[in-house]
């Protein structure tokens, strides 16, 4: 492992072929809010460009994800991807924002995390994903409590013309997507529309239909003034649910998701350091998952999870240099969630959250070597008064090889309406008798406080042409939202014994995560790319099954190759320690997933096809023994052998541009 003297030890003085390579490092945009070299950003950061997104051969994006240290992404089903950061949130999202071109796409939801595939962009739309690690909430809000992901796609205007794709596999692999971009000046369009079919892992009902619609365009009105606008609904079918599911709670059936979205964002740029915009987002999320549950003598219960959740937001945004040494971003946002449940919520009434923010940053270059990044954000949602919310930063340059980076920050995590309102009672369905009263609502709720520190190094090396990252951290997570079994109120529910009570409560112990993350990029040899992903965590919160949540290490091998004969290789290890994960409407004692080995690999050479572009891919995805990584509790209840393994997966694509 690459050590902190090792790495410093290099001498200051740099030949003209180092700094040729240092120049490459990226910009990035998601950390404070302004481009800013990777080395220069407020906190810890993963980039997966353009290059790797293909190379990869991934049908999914949550699968790109893994290259990322310490993100904890598994499979609980071949359509339902669970994406954490150190393995927090697994029972109900709101750690980790989501965000497309920098507008949020989070909706509070229940058992799941976002719903990654059914997100109406495409894996061609995307330029570059950027990942932050650790507190970003200063930037982006109560969601982001422990980082964000940026989705950046490509402006309309770039590669005009057409695309094909299309794969073909086992299990039942049927892709195809149709895209086509271009224009006349001064507007640039980009359609892109497709549909993704599977039959998921075997022996498991986790069939798959995604159909998917993305329109982006780009107008430049004038040099000042440019208008961007995204359109975007996908239409998702998906098999759910066990054949022997404990009293029915998750049968096997059908569900339908739909998702809408409209982005619209107009630009002022005055020169290079002084710019605004004013964005507005609208998302629509329609869920229908109902079913008939029951035991033989309680038969046909219906149970149901249907809902529709909305967020509708406008955001202002200044960007500007005050001296030649500082600048600064500043803005406003106002939003409003609705969500409507009835079932979960014993109520037609959708329940309401306006959500007000302010934000800025403040880039300081104190010296030619160091710069000082000031977050301050002030956040009201649910009523629960205003949260501040501030970040520091120093990254100082030791060499221009050499960059040392220390800073703490504060974020608070909304709680979400099923935390605070879920009111979840299944009736028998003759008598009308309380047959159970599985979630029950919690007003005082308090939200989740999380202080992070930490010390991070980044070292360019000329050996391997390879840029080398160690981020030693502690959070403190206080009021961390967790489920527990509580007494239920008259009347007592004719099943409570069977299907415990449960409410969402404030963990009455600070919880601890200490840890080291290590990520290096390299290009050790000609042709060759590797990418080095690895975290090991110590968990402290007195209390053993909070600590298993959290997977106590994860690590990601990805080699890419090109060969001669225009051959190109990929191969991706992925390693992830034992946690407790999933959710269920039957509460028990977490069940921990055991350690387990992915390995995916992907062949792909350009050919010319009908005298057009195009690139042949064979990719194999976990290959080796089936394993078990996402667990549903109450399926696991009666068995110690896990009961939703992940099989292998071989398609062969074909990706024409004309």
């Amino acid at each position: 492992m690459l050590s902190l003297p090792a790495l410093a030890s290099a001498s200051p003085i740099l030949d003209e072929r180092e700094n040729a390579y240092f120049e490459h490092l990226p910009v990035v945009l998601t950390a404070s809010r302004l481009p800013q070299p990777l080395q220069d950003a407020p906190g810890a950061m993963t980039v997966i460009d353009r290059s790797v997104i293909e190379r990869s051969g991934y049908r999914d994006l949550a699968r790109l994800l893994r290259l990322v240290p310490g993100m904890l992404v598994g499979q609980e089903r071949g359509n339902a991807s669970w994406v954490s950061y150190h393995g927090l949130g697994q029972s109900i999202p709101g750690e980790l924002q989501v965000l497309i071109d920098g507008a949020p796409t989070y909706v509070p939801v229940s058992f799941g995390t976002s719903a990654w595939s059914g997100l109406p962009v495409f894996l061609s739309e995307i330029e570059r994903i950027e990942v932050v690690r650790g507190a970003s909430g200063n930037s982006y809000g109560a969601s982001a409590l422990q980082g964000a992901v940026n989705l950046i796609t490509r402006p309309a205007a770039e590669d005009p013309g057409s695309h094909v794709q299309i794969a073909i596999g086992d299990p039942s692999i049927r892709d195809v997507e149709m895209g086509w971009s271009g224009g006349t000046a001064p507007l640039a369009l980009r359609i892109t529309a497709g549909e993704l079919t599977d039959e998921g892992f075997r022996g498991l009902h986790d069939h798959r239909r995604t159909q998917r619609v993305s329109l982006r365009g780009d107008a430049q009105i004038n040099p000042e003034n440019n208008f961007s606008f995204r359109l975007g609904s996908t239409h998702e079918t998906t098999g759910r649910g066990y054949p022997d599911s404990p009293f029915g709670n998750n049968a096997l059936r059908d569900g339908e998701d739909t998702a809408h979205l409209l982005h619209l964002r107009w630009q002022h740029v005055d020169n290079i350091d002084s710019e605004w915009s004013l964005s507005a987002y609208h998302h629509q999320l329609d869920y229908r998952d109902r079913w008939i549950g029951g035991i033989p003598s309680i038969p046909d219960v219906p149970l149901s999870r249907d809902r529709r959740d909305l967020r509708s937001s406008i955001e202002f945004q200044q960007r500007d240099r005050w001296s030649e040494h500082v600048r600064g971003v500043w803005g406003a946002e106002a939003t409003q969630t609705q969500t409507r449940s009835p079932f979960s919520f014993a109520s037609n009434t959708s329940v309401r959250v306006p959500i007000y923010r302010l934000f800025s940053n403040i880039e300081w270059q104190a010296t030619n070597a160091t710069q000082l990044n000031l977050g301050l954000a002030l956040e009201r949602s649910n009523d629960d008064g205003w949260r501040f919310s501030p970040r520091l930063y120093a990254n100082h340059r030791l060499t221009p090889a050499d960059t040392l980076r220390i800073g703490v920050a504060r974020a608070w995590r909304s709680t979400s309406p099923f935390e605070r309102h879920s009111d979840t009672r299944i009736y028998h369905p003759v008598s009308g008798a309380l047959l159970a009263r599985p979630f029950l609502p919690n007003p005082d709720l308090r939200q989740t406080r999380a202080d992070t520190f930490e010390l991070g190094y980044i070292r360019q090396l000329l050996w391997a042409r390879s840029t080398a990252e160690i981020r030693i951290f502690q959070e403190r997570l206080r009021d961390l939202v967790i489920r527990q079994q509580v007494t239920p109120p008259p009347p007592t529910p004719l099943l409570a014994a069977q299907i415990p009570t449960t409410r969402e409560e404030n963990f009455g112990n600070d919880l601890y995560v200490r840890g080291i993350e290590l990520q290096w990029e390299a290009h050790p040899w000609r042709n060759g790319d590797i990418r080095l992903a690895w975290s090991v965590l110590q968990r402290d919160a007195g209390d053993a099954q909070v600590e298993a949540g959290i997977a106590p290490y994860t690590a990601s091998l990805m080699w890419m190759q090109r060969w001669p004969q225009r051959w190109s290789s990929m191969v991706h290890l992925n390693r992830v320690g034992p946690v407790a994960s999933g959710d269920s409407y039957i509460a028990g004692k977490p069940y921990v997933v055991r350690a387990y080995t992915s390995l995916d690999i992907a062949l792909s050479r350009p050919i010319r096809l009908a005298g057009q572009s195009a690139r042949l891919t064979l990719a194999a995805l976990n290959l080796g023994p089936r394993h078990q990584e996402v667990a549903n509790p109450a399926q696991q209840l009666n068995s110690t052998q896990p009961v939703n393994r992940v099989s292998r997966q071989v398609y062969l694509g074909l990706d024409m541009r004309f």
